[in-house]
């Protein structure tokens, strides 16, 4: 998603003078007649032209010499969200002049449609003076509702005022931008069938420890043979007889989310104009509902599974975005920076071969999931190569709802499409479109994982 402000923005320090409808009409009713008067030789039409057209002249020079010096503090309640979700925006305007300032209308910019607040009047300020000032500052409060992922650059404040005959409107920006942060849409998945899957998992771990005190879940009787440096002193006064430290048996389950990141595999992306975005933001500059979909459902798996007990790597096709947050711990801290990072998650260009570090393609850490959409033959030959004996492999193909054609399939029309490829080789292939539901296609997926643990 890109950070880039919109060309209604390149006004900030600029003020825009305009007349009204009122404003246009004294013009012309004084243009004609000063025409009247020339032409009939009549004085007193002259001399109301004159006064008909200087009105909405001086209005426009009182507009756009009125002063303004203020200042701008704008807070959000919080500033990581989720899309969807509202956040509150607190504006602090504070009066700087000299001069009191009053019917003023403002709006708060923002970098989408409709490109600015519902529009409201600020409260009369007074002005400052000796250093002093009394109620030169006013709190102006909005609700904010994004509904897309990315980092977005909300302001400037837009300021608009008149002349008291209404004939000229004078606009301009005060303050600067805030960066608000908008994090993937986490849906709510239902419980996986993963962890039967993988065995006992930290999960089971965990129920075990709540059962009794840790102290309890690592020490055993005393037995003939133990080494008494291994005796835990805490836990045999407890128990009133001699217990020894044993080694924990850990088992933690892991799996990987392969998401497709490479642009070619992503036809449906629309492409922003290159020249005008700043370097560093191609990964940015294409959108995809197709792409937006997988980043959702990567989000939402990705936390489930880490709430199950699991270890989940990310792992990209293209170049790195995600960097040290491709693996989404345990920890509630490692995942918000996770849905951060995903927050300027976007389809890149990369070389044919590309794959940055080397990974593995017969390693079989955990259980498989595979985001795809029209992936190249590379990616399809790479993750037909996950699916070895013991390993589960599930993939999410998003299909294109055109009806120009079948987008999925590999290249070649004569070859089969990227399910009927994966399902030769034992995915399971879940097969979805853009606009369907990531918690309904996640509850297919747990159905499907289910029969075929029971088939196996």
């Amino acid at each position: 998603m890109p950070r880039l402000r919109p060309l209604r923005n390149l006004y900030v320090a600029l003020r825009v003078v305009r007349l009204t409808r009122r404003g246009r009409t004294f013009a012309a009713l004084g243009i004609l007649a000063i025409l009247g008067g020339y032409a009939l030789s009549m004085p007193i039409l002259l001399y109301a032209g004159c006064f008909a057209l200087a009105l909405p002249l001086m209005a426009a020079v009182f507009v756009r010499s009125r002063d303004s010096a203020l200042s701008v503090t704008r807070r959000f309640a919080f500033p990581v969200v989720e899309a969807g979700t509202t956040s509150r925006v607190t504006l602090r305007v504070d009066n700087n002049a000299r001069t009191a300032l009053r019917g003023v209308h403002w709006a708060d910019g923002l970098p989408w449609h409709p490109w600015g607040t519902a529009s409201g009047w600020l409260p009369p300020l007074s002005a400052r003076l000796g250093g002093l000032a009394q109620r030169n500052a006013a709190q102006l409060t909005y609700s904010l509702t994004p509904q897309d992922r990315g980092i977005f650059e909300i302001g400037p404040l837009a300021l608009q005022s008149g002349d008291p005959l209404s004939l000229a409107l004078g606009s301009w920006s005060v303050g600067g931008v805030t960066e608000l942060t908008v994090t993937p849409r986490v849906v709510a998945l239902s419980q996986s069938a993963l962890l039967a899957q993988a065995g006992d998992g930290e999960a089971r771990v965990l129920q075990r420890r709540s059962a009794g005190d840790d102290d309890d879940a690592m020490t055993r009787e005393y037995r003939r043979g133990d080494a008494m440096r291994r005796v835990h002193w805490r836990a045999s006064a407890r128990h009133g007889s001699l217990m020894v430290r044993q080694e924990e048996q850990h088992s933690y389950p892991e799996a990987r989310i392969i998401v497709d990141t490479r642009l070619a595999g992503y036809p449906d992306a629309s492409r922003l104009d290159s020249s005008r975005l700043p370097t560093g933001v191609v990964a940015a500059a294409a959108r995809s509902p197709r792409f937006e979909w997988a980043v959702s459902m990567l989000a939402s798996a990705a936390v489930q599974l880490k709430r199950e007990g699991f270890l989940v790597e990310i792992i990209e096709t293209g170049p790195s975005q995600l960097a040290e947050a491709s693996i989404v711990h345990r920890r509630a801290a490692d995942e918000q920076e996770f849905l951060t990072r995903l927050a300027t998650f976007g389809p890149v260009d990369s070389a044919p071969g590309w794959w940055g570090e080397p990974v593995p393609s017969t390693s079989a850490g955990g259980s498989v999931v595979a985001l795809v959409a029209h992936p190249e033959a590379e990616t399809v030959s790479y993750l037909r190569r996950q699916a070895l004996p013991g390993v589960f492999a599930v993939a999410f193909v998003v299909e294109s709802s055109s009806s120009f054609g079948d987008f999925t399939r590999t290249g070649d029309p004569s070859r089969p499409s990227v399910g009927e490829e994966l399902r030769a080789d034992g995915w399971i292939v879940i097969s979805v479109q853009a606009f369907d539901d990531v918690g309904d296609a996640w509850k297919l997926f747990v159905a499907e994982s289910r029969t075929h643990r029971d088939n196996n």
